[in-house]
């Protein structure tokens, strides 16, 4: 059961990272372009994977949760101030990510569109940074 776990929670984590990364990537390029370009790009981008990403954290959460309770408080304990600070990030992966969904959605409704916007894109950044520390402690706290 722990294998199976692992292997959802590291699936969920690449996805996440994976699609975090490329829509970074694509905002940096959406900046070069003319505005009435970028926003259909990002837009209809962000749309087609928003689901994925949304399944994506949810399994990564919960199978967070449930590798804890079955690999148990021992191996949690262990992993020190290490594991401690990475739940830190993972709980601003979360804000974060809910925050882009938020505005995303309030940009595709065209509520104040360009602000919405841009706070989705500073969210999405949040939540990218945040996921990358969280990555690189679980790390450090499970080497």
């Amino acid at each position: 059961m722990y294998e199976l776990l692992l292997i959802v929670h590291f699936l969920s984590l690449a996805s996440g990272l994976g699609i975090s990364i490329t829509l970074f990537v694509l905002g940096l390029h959406a900046s070069t372009l003319a505005p009435e370009d970028a926003a259909p790009l990002m837009g209809h981008v962000a749309g087609a994977v928003r689901h994925v990403n949304i399944v994506a954290i949810a399994l990564l959460v919960l199978s967070g949760i449930a590798l804890a309770l079955v690999a148990g408080d021992e191996t949690v304990q262990a992993g020190g101030w290490w594991f401690r600070a990475k739940l830190v990030f993972v709980a601003v992966v979360v804000i974060a990510f809910v925050l882009a969904q938020i505005n995303q959605s309030r940009a595709r409704r065209g509520k104040n569109r360009p602000v919405a916007a841009r706070r989705a894109m500073l969210s999405g950044r949040i939540a990218l940074s945040a996921a990358i520390l969280a990555t690189i402690l679980a790390v450090m706290a499970f080497e």
